[in-house]
């Protein structure tokens, strides 16, 4: 009986110092991105005033939403923006281990198309195509869930594109993302993501 708890208590210290272990060597990195996403800016400038003790930085800009395609338009201004917060990842790898590398200059002059698909053109809401000159899989943030395409047109263009008004807010937050999310449940779409250069 005395041998038999003595295994247990040695097993139960063997499990807790590999479960500590386990823990320090592959436990959750902390990320400072979130991305936020909503038909409404105010709700988006309102979450961030309520939070910017909380914020190291943050920019808010205004695109262009085709629901049916989850097709989000931006001009090269405001992508720009963007890319200084290393909000647009290029996906690199296979399905059991992608990489996010930022993106770090757009085409000005050029339309781009971010989206796992190719294709040469993409219409807007009234049904009027624009011609894609480069196609490369890139997502926001981290993630296609919420975006499956990024078109980025120069300006005259963006200005002929028709879609919906949707805000983006893009922030670098001062503590793990995860736990800051909590603060934008009033937000339609919210993610976190990795905003360094890495």
């Amino acid at each position: 009986m005395l041998k038999k708890m003595f295994v247990s208590v040695i097993s139960l210290v063997v499990l807790s110092v590999g479960g500590v272990f386990a823990y320090n060597n592959f436990k959750h990195k902390p990320v400072y991105g979130i991305v936020l996403i909503d038909k409404d800016g105010a709700k988006i400038n309102d979450s961030i005033h309520a939070q910017k003790k909380d914020i190291e930085k943050s920019v808010v800009v205004e695109g262009k939403w085709i629901d049916n395609s989850k097709t989000l338009a931006l001009n090269t201004t405001d992508a720009q923006k963007l890319i200084a917060f290393n909000a647009f990842k290029k996906v690199t790898g296979s399905k059991e281990n992608y990489k996010f590398e930022p993106i770090r200059t757009i085409a000005p002059n050029e339309t781009a198309l971010y989206s796992k698909e190719h294709n040469a053109l993409v219409t807007d809401e009234a049904n009027k195509a624009f011609p894609t000159t480069i196609n490369e899989y890139v997502v926001l943030g981290e993630s296609s869930a919420t975006v499956n395409n990024l078109l980025i047109l120069p300006e005259n263009q963006y200005n002929e594109f028709t879609g919906s008004p949707i805000y983006l807010g893009v922030l670098k937050v001062k503590t793990d993302a995860s736990k800051a999310l909590i603060n934008y449940t009033k937000i339609e779409q919210t993610q976190i993501y990795n905003e360094s250069g890495a």
